[in-house]
């Protein structure tokens, strides 16, 4: 064989092996690009399901806040004719209670009536007041039960997705 036979051999050994260095360079570009692309994938849905689960919560807050803002608006209502029924003397508080004349017992004995007790104008508005108050404070224990089950609920969610 001659030498530029043999140039040649070598010529296109060394084309075969730059050829074959450059193909494994360009898939490898490409394995790593599909990864790239197969996670910035995966965080686009996890971004989406991130923004789908706080607008869930909150519709369900804003929901919650109207609930309870009706009960708000209830009680109030509640609370208000209850006062007007109380100042209207249409209805009225019963108490236990002992008739008193300047500091003691009826002398009449327990089979004569001395009146019938009643609370004072002040107390009548306590009461009311007070019952105003518990309707308010069970509004909002109920409101924030519904908010920490929905909240529960979607944490198993989330961390369900992300178990698998």
């Amino acid at each position: 064989m001659s030498r530029v036979m043999i140039g040649l051999i070598v010529a296109l050994g060394f084309g075969l092996v730059l050829a074959l260095w450059r193909i494994d360079s360009v898939s490898t570009d490409r394995d790593l690009a599909q990864a790239e692309a197969t996670q910035q994938t995966a965080r686009a849905d996890s971004l989406r399901n991130t923004l789908n689960l706080t607008r869930e919560l909150a519709d369900e807050n804003m929901q919650a806040a109207a609930g309870y803002q009706q009960e708000i608006a209830n009680g109030n209502a509640e609370a208000e004719r209850l006062r007007r029924c109380l100042a209207d003397g249409t209805c009225g508080l019963r108490i236990s209670a002992t008739c008193v004349r300047d500091g003691q017992p009826s002398a009449a004995g327990p089979g004569t009536d001395a009146g019938t007790p009643r609370l004072t104008a002040s107390a009548e508005q306590d009461y009311s007041t007070l019952q105003q108050g518990l309707k308010d404070q069970r509004a909002q224990i109920i409101g924030l039960q519904k908010q920490l089950r929905n909240l529960h609920k979607s944490c198993r969610l989330v961390g369900g997705q992300s178990g698998k």
